[in-house]
């Protein structure tokens, strides 16, 4: 179970505050539950003054590297920050490639889940395929994304249409995975351009943990969303004890920059299986 968090503000500023000092910051959530530790990377992407994507990120725990974690956070000002905490899944190689988040066509985006199917989803990536720098099932979401975004133009419709495919190929391919429900444990998800953010909640299975790090009483698919000082975080749980709200998933949430100031849209994704069902939404019965 990763830990993420953006921060979207109408002028350029650092997120130091909500990453590294608040009550409950994602450097404290690094360590916060010793029997859910987040030890298998961090990374941090920004824009710069040119719009051009910054990442870096490492490996190692954010907990043995506090001092470049935060030399990094402090230099990242930006109005679109994103941060990643790792927790690998299960057979994904810890090293600095597959930290988050990932970075191509001017986009940033980071993954809280595992896709089970990654194999079968790259498989269908087309031209997209030969993109991949991993065998990372979060880079592959990413390369999705993509492939859906250049069909459609909008990150809703992007989303949506990976859920689709995810069940599509499921149908063909359950009998690989024995025991597995889904194709998917979660696909959230913070995807980021020059001035804007689109923030993805929905699960369909039960993940590495039960509940956030901190916040004991949040399902660990649950993001929140709050406004501070005219900027608006997202966040796989609260990072600071003042009021949350919490994501109605499936949902995206668009934020975008705008005459200086941060707009919000929540929006419900209504995915469909090929034979036109709902998809299972794990965090309702």
């Amino acid at each position: 179970m990763c830990r993420m968090f953006a921060q979207v503000s109408p002028e350029p500023r650092s997120a130091a505050v909500p990453i590294l000092r608040s009550e409950y910051s994602l450097l404290r959530q690094v360590d916060a539950d010793a029997s859910n530790p987040q030890a298998d990377g961090w990374g941090i992407g920004w824009f710069d003054a040119d719009g051009r994507p910054r990442v870096e990120k490492s490996g190692a725990s954010a907990a043995r590297e506090r001092g470049r974690l935060t030399a990094c956070v402090e230099r990242a000002a930006s109005t679109v920050v994103i941060a990643h905490i790792r927790a690998a899944s299960p057979g994904i190689p810890v090293d600095d490639a597959h930290a988050h988040p990932f970075c191509d066509d001017g986009w940033i985006f980071a993954h809280n889940g595992s896709l089970t199917i990654a194999r079968e989803v790259a498989a269908e990536l087309g031209a997209r395929r030969a993109r991949l720098r991993t065998d990372s099932d979060s880079e592959v979401y990413f390369q999705q994304f993509l492939k859906h975004l250049d069909a459609t133009g909008s990150p809703r419709a992007a989303i949506e249409r990976c859920i689709e495919e995810d069940w599509r190929l499921w149908e063909d391919c359950r009998a690989r995975y024995p025991g597995v429900e889904t194709p998917y444990t979660g696909l959230n998800a913070l995807a980021a351009r020059p001035g804007q953010l689109h923030a993805v909640c929905h699960a369909s299975r039960r993940g590495l943990a039960e509940c956030g790090v901190c916040h004991p009483a949040q399902p660990w698919s649950v993001m929140s969303l709050a406004e501070r000082a005219g900027a608006v975080w997202a966040s796989s749980e609260g990072v600071d004890a003042g009021e949350w709200t919490a994501f109605n998933p499936p949902e995206i949430v668009s934020c975008a920059v705008s005459d200086g100031r941060v707009a919000a849209r929540r929006q419900r994704l209504t995915p469909r299986t090929e034979r036109g069902a709902p998809i299972p939404e794990v965090s309702r019965p």
